[in-house]
């Protein structure tokens, strides 16, 4: 146990989830484990119900597939736990699968992150061309089948881009040699055959390091357009942030993403089936990527107002008062109990069960 800030910061276990010992941080904390309500912020399928079993739960969610994993549906249905969505799609498909669920969107500061006025000044500290038309990317370089954030796509709708602009410049905010089990991106750029000279890249020590949260304003803002055309998002923090930033993103027309492009194109695509979660994500056609790159290289600079003024809805503050406020009452209160369907039988289980009369 450290302190941060003032705030009580318990270890890991050897699950690396807290699996076995979520329990006694919750009689530490809180005496009991009813006094307490333990608020998670990770994917839930890999915590499973056992670990938060007679504890007052919410968990604040990522859906990232369509329909609901039946995992995740799975953990809430046999934990007892409360569903908060943290996407107005992820919302709708946990009440597709049948279960409660809350809305809070991720929030962002946007005082830090906002327009920057000298755009050269932020070019000259990236090492990007002044005049270039910049393709940037902000995304976690992690897993290969597939790989989510549609690195391939982006790196082969880019140089053809080149072929026809060659100020065109691509910037990758990401690891590049793929060390979480992610794709050597120097290499499939040479297979692409994107040249040396058009793409920058952030210092890979100080990215391994974590970056300062000020220095990603400078880096949004160096941008003309963000591509996150990525396969499924629970939310996307990226989009939001860049478009507080000014710069228009690219996204995929699939989960949360729709939703968070207030300034931009969105890419069309096909399902493709995950058989570990049993459910779909959508990887965005090449040429849809390719004519939104296009479409941004003539039309992005118009955006940058919109993107802006899209964005201010995700500020923490506003998020903070509008959704995480009420949402906390909610969790406070007790839980309705939805109508009983069934037979006559079903129905007296159910009630037995749910410790209401019928």
């Amino acid at each position: 146990m450290i302190s941060w800030n003032g705030m009580i910061v318990y270890p890991s276990d050897e699950t690396k989830f807290a699996r076995r010992a979520l329990r006694h941080y919750v009689q530490d904390w809180g005496g009991t484990d009813r006094d307490c309500l333990v608020l998670t912020l990770m994917d839930v399928w890999p915590l499973g119900p056992q670990a938060v079993e007679g504890l007052r739960v919410a968990s604040w969610v990522p859906i990232d597939h369509k329909p609901a994993p039946p995992a995740v549906v799975q953990f809430f249905q046999r934990s007892g736990a409360r569903a908060v969505a943290m996407s107005k799609f992820g919302q709708e498909e946990l009440q597709d699968a049948g279960l409660e669920a809350l809305y809070v969107p991720h929030g962002i500061d946007c005082d830090l992150f906002q327009p920057w006025e000298d755009r050269a000044e932020l070019r000259d500290a990236l090492k990007i061309p002044r005049d270039a038309f910049v393709v940037g990317m902000v995304a976690n370089n992690q897993g290969t089948n597939p790989p989510r954030k549609a690195f391939p796509q982006v790196f082969q709708a880019f140089a053809a881009l080149r072929e026809k602009h060659s100020d065109a410049f691509l910037y990758l905010h990401c690891d590049m040699r793929g060390s979480n089990q992610g794709i050597n991106l120097a290499a499939m750029a040479r297979v692409c055959g994107i040249p040396d000279e058009a793409i920058g890249v952030t210092d890979q020590a100080k990215l391994t390091l974590g970056m300062p949260q000020d220095v990603m304003p400078c880096v949004y803002g160096a941008f003309d357009v963000l591509a996150n055309p990525s396969y499924g998002e629970g939310f996307g923090i990226p989009i939001v942030e860049a478009q507080a930033c000014g710069t228009p993103v690219i996204v995929t027309d699939w989960t949360s993403m729709p939703e968070l492009c207030g300034a931009g194109w969105t890419c069309a695509g096909d399902p493709w089936y995950d058989p570990g979660q049993g459910a779909f994500f959508k990887y965005p056609f090449l040429a849809e990527v390719y004519d939104a790159m296009v479409a941004a290289y003539d039309g992005a600079a118009g955006l940058r107002d919109q993107a802006r003024e899209f964005a201010l809805q995700y500020d923490v503050e506003d998020v903070l008062r509008e959704h995480w406020i009420p949402t906390l009452e909610a969790l406070d209160r007790p839980r309705e109990v939805a109508p009983l369907g069934g037979n006559r039988a079903q129905r007296r289980a159910a009630a037995k069960r749910a410790k209401v009369k019928v």
